[in-house]
């Protein structure tokens, strides 16, 4: 049965029960206290009467009480007998009472018009008593009357009591009913509903504590849902590093085959005499060359490999941007292609000075190589709040926007990048040290063909 109906038929039944008691009251002893309040009310009347001090007016004592009084003998208290309205035990009994002063009640039926009547037999004076006599049917149609009433009231208070509680315990039942529904969104994980009725008692303080639970169990599960986010991005990413890793080594390992090979073979050349005088000092030449190119293959690979892993320690100081910049114009500008310069001479900013000469220079050196039909190149320097971006532009025919995805990983050569020097890593180099200063950077390809490199520095 729902919580409802039983705090209905809960209440229900103690309207029941009190109607009930109403009702057995009402007819059990309504009518002995109604005598009993006329005998005390016609005891009263009896010592009024018999008090020296007091005027007595029968008359209105009788109308005030709907009764007959009268003073008699005592010895007439035998006519009864002899009318057989009462026994002689009863008759006793009476004398008994008076002569000791108590009053007693009898009740008596008349074959007169006055019918069942109740009698009070009370001490007056030595030789006579005090009878007062009121009807019973009086009291029998107040008591009917009585009853009457009540029942009504028992009708109406039935009708009452049901829809009050009816109406009750749909009011309890219903913010129960609304936390049933939240609770049950939030078993969905949905947390969209609250419990929104003030109230001060104990439901209240469940609607708040089911709505607190609610929004910590969304934020709990907020925070979950980011982990595991950010744990399957993470698991994505070592994926990445993984298949990067195994293709660096792939890579490496061709970058080293072709040098070493070449060591190999001039070199094997040279111990078994094959070559003459001049093509020995050609021979070392290249050796000496390929032998270049190794050790710089591999300080790239070592500082690639210190930035992956963590170890990559930077000296962080003041620097004028501007006078590391000039120095590569002047090294890289020749007579054939020439760098533009656009921006302040005086650039204060805050950096490892050796590795972002390191970034200029992979990013110069690479618009120098790719850069079409010696196109000048362009360094723009831009200055907003406390950053400033440095624009590295080129002119290029080769470079398409889908190759700015894979740009910057490492060993990942162009096809327009074929037949020229460089093993790929160096835009891998310049990612890498960027992301240890904590700056942005980026690429993008503009009107007519110019590729923009650009990073960015704090200000000082």
């Amino acid at each position: 049965m729902k919580i409802r109906w039983k705090i209905f038929f809960l209440m229900w039944s103690m309207v029941m029960m009190i109607i009930g008691g109403f009702a057995i009251t009402n007819n059990i002893y309504l009518e002995k206290f109604y005598l009993t309040t006329k005998k005390d009310r016609l005891v009263q009347v009896g010592r009024l009467i018999s008090d020296p001090n007091y005027v007595i007016d029968f008359r209105n004592l009788e109308v005030q009480n709907n009764a007959e009084i009268t003073i008699k003998k005592t010895d007439q208290i035998e006519r009864y007998f002899y009318r057989k309205l009462l026994t002689q035990k009863e008759i006793q009994e009476i004398k008994r009472y008076l002569s000791n002063g108590v009053p007693i009640f009898k009740i008596i039926n008349y074959d007169d018009y006055r019918g069942k009547v109740l009698v009070l037999f009370m001490e007056y004076k030595s030789d006579r008593y005090l009878e007062i006599i009121t009807p019973l049917s009086l009291i029998q149609e107040g008591l009917e009357v009585s009853v009457q009433y009540h029942l009504q009231i028992i009708i109406l208070s039935f009708i009452i009591g049901s829809s009050m509680a009816f109406i009750f315990s749909k009011a309890m039942v219903a913010p129960i009913l609304e936390l049933k529904e939240i609770t049950k969104k939030i078993s969905k994980l949905d947390f969209s509903r609250k419990f929104e009725d003030v109230r001060k008692d104990e439901i209240g303080e469940l609607g708040e504590t089911i709505n607190l639970m609610g929004e910590t169990l969304k934020k709990n599960i907020d925070e979950i849902n980011k982990a595991n986010l950010k744990l399957m991005e993470d698991i994505e990413k070592e994926k990445k590093i993984d298949k990067l890793r195994k293709e660096f080594v792939a890579c490496v390992s061709h970058e080293l085959k072709t040098p070493i090979a070449i060591i190999q073979g001039y070199a094997q050349g040279l111990s078994e005499n094959v070559a003459t005088e001049e093509d020995k000092n050609f021979y070392c030449d290249v050796i000496i060359e390929e032998s270049y190119k190794m050790d710089s293959l591999v300080r790239e690979l070592l500082l690639i490999s210190q930035i992956e892993a963590g170890y990559f320690k930077m000296q962080m100081e003041e620097v004028n941007l501007y006078e590391n910049i000039k120095d590569f114009i002047d090294k890289y500008s020749s007579k054939t292609k020439h760098i533009r310069y656009v921006g302040s001479k005086d650039i204060k900013v805050i950096c490892d000075e050796k590795y972002i000469d390191r970034v200029l220079e992979n990013l110069i050196s690479n618009a120098m190589k790719y850069s079409t039909d010696n196109e000048d190149i362009e360094i723009e320097v831009l200055e907003k709040e406390d950053k400033c971006r440095v624009i590295v532009k080129n002119r290029s025919d080769h470079l398409e926007e889908k190759d700015l995805e894979t740009i910057w990983n490492p060993f990942v050569r162009l096809d327009s990048a074929i037949g020229k020097d460089g093993h790929g890593l160096g835009l891998a180099i310049v990612a890498g040290i960027l992301d240890n200063h904590k700056n942005s950077y980026g690429v993008y390809i503009s009107e007519n063909n110019w590729v923009n490199f650009w990073f960015e520095l704090n200000l000082i």
